[in-house]
């Protein structure tokens, strides 16, 4: 079920008259369960098999929190904690990196002049598994660091794991976030249903008519055949591809914390305009700043961050930061890429240390555009590995870099204005869409109405034919 199709807003639209109603009547327990139940229904519309999966999940992490929050001994509560953590990243390791790390034991062996055969499974990665893994073990963690008291209701908790706005691409929310909202009584008034609908308004118009966009008519194609391209049109790809994902993902999260609004739940935002970043420490902090800080928190932290020897500081912020790029897919490509911003991050650590300038030294603007210029362009070229299908496909766009053609024939008109439009847009001031936002909210409801109806009737023109599923579903 795809945010950008009708089967979701005919969903949504009965979600939340049905929670509404239930708020209304004054049975917390009913609406409780009847968000559950259609979180758990849009879940099994991806793969209803996987569904025992995340139940199960849930069901191990309540127990694991209420074992450890009833017991004193140390060692008691370790070994439940374990089992949380073996249990979930057990499952995650199962389905998303078996093959992967099969294969490359097989690959390996066979250099050593050893021929095996290595296992595999046939089966599909479920839908969301990395961000609900995250999210349920956020709380058990934070019950066994004495952070969160551990809830006494599994209904509460298995709707925290499993809401579905958030649960197949998220934001990544904590329990600490979320189970407080769920526990009160709902409010929602005609400021937060605008704001809300503004957001979902938003995600739909960066989905299809940017993401979706880009992709069909210039990205897929350069990636799909490299070699009918030329360098300088490979460049235009990778830039569309830079805004594709932005937009995708962002887009994502727009709809989902639009509409857990309407249910009267706030989540945590997800990007704070990445592409204007100055470095790659900056980057991470504006780009899926739910996963990042999750790392920061649950990882760098725990391992000693910085407050230890400085070469064992820059081995965790390394660690860290090579695991979120492995963390997006179980490939060579992602180890490498993992592996190359991970380097930038500990390069960029050094550089900043040696200068000795404040954290929060503000630059001259000549200075301050050219670093968010050397930023970008990283952050590009670095996606040839992020976008690639194999590292096959990744070497021929990386020729193609390298041919010398130079030519924009094949690149279209309306690519230009979209792409060149909405980089604009991105670095255009934050309060320009604050300010465009308040004046939505502020129109009658039938203004927002016809508002809306004209956006709809928009992208209805502009939607591809061809079904974009969201990239961040594979991981």
């Amino acid at each position: 079920m795809l945010f950008h199709r009708l089967d979701y807003l005919v969903f949504l639209t009965v979600a939340v008259a049905g929670y509404w109603a239930l708020v209304r009547a004054g049975r917390p327990t009913l609406r409780t369960v009847f968000l559950l139940v259609a979180s758990c229904l849009f879940y099994a519309a991806w793969h209803p098999v996987y569904l025992t999966l995340i139940l199960g999940s849930t069901l191990l992490d309540f127990v694991a929190g209420r074992r450890i929050g009833a017991s004193d001994a140390p060692r008691v509560r370790r070994r439940w904690l374990l089992a949380s953590l073996i249990g979930n990243l057990g499952l995650l390791g199962i389905f998303k990196y078996f093959n992967f790390f099969s294969t490359a034991v097989g690959q390996g062996l066979g250099l050593l002049g050893i021929s095996v055969t290595p296992p595999l499974l046939d089966v599909l990665l479920p839908v969301g598994i990395s961000f609900y893994t995250f999210q349920s073990l956020s709380y058990t963690i934070d019950v066994y660091r004495g952070k969160l008291e551990p809830t006494d209701s599994f209904l509460h908790f298995a709707t925290f794991v499993t809401l579905f706005p958030q649960l197949v691409a998220g934001p990544i929310v904590r329990a600490s976030e979320l189970l407080p909202q769920l526990r009160q009584r709902p409010t929602l008034d005609p400021e937060r249903v605008g704001s809300a609908l503004f957001l979902i308004a938003t995600g739909l118009v960066k989905k299809v008519a940017v993401a979706d966009f880009l992709s069909v008519n210039l990205v897929d194609r350069v990636f799909d055949n490299p070699e009918a391209y030329t360098a300088t049109e490979v460049v235009v790809a990778l830039y569309g591809f830079t805004m594709q994902i932005y937009c995708d993902f962002s887009g994502y999260t727009d709809v989902a914390r639009g509409s857990a609004r309407l249910l009267g739940l706030e989540l945590p935002e997800n990007f704070d305009r990445p592409y204007q970043a100055r470095n790659p420490a900056e980057f991470w902090r504006r780009w899926h700043m739910t996963l990042s800080t999750w790392l920061r928190d649950y990882l760098y932290f725990p391992l000693g961050g910085s407050r230890v020897a400085p070469w064992r500081a820059y081995w965790n912020l390394w660690l860290t930061m090579f695991l979120i790029g492995l963390w997006h897919g179980a490939a060579w490509t992602f180890v490498l890429y993992g592996i190359l911003q991970a380097t930038a991050m500990v390069l960029h650590r050094w550089w900043f240390r040696r200068s000795g300038r404040p954290k929060d030294a503000a630059d001259r603007w000549p200075v301050h555009a050219l670093k968010v210029f050397l930023s970008l362009q990283f952050v590009v070229f670095s996606r040839i590995l992020f976008r690639a299908s194999d590292l096959d496909n990744a070497w021929a766009v990386t020729e193609r870099l390298w041919s010398g053609q130079r030519s924009l024939a094949q690149v279209a008109p309306s690519v230009w204005l979209v792409l060149v439009g909405s980089f604009v847009a991105h670095y255009l001031p934050r309060r320009w869409f604050d300010a465009l936002a308040a004046r939505f909210v502020a129109l009658p409801a039938p203004a927002q109405g016809l508002a809306l109806a004209a956006v709809g009737a928009a992208l209805m023109r502009i939607a591809t034919s061809q079904v974009v599923p969201y990239i961040y579903f594979q991981f």
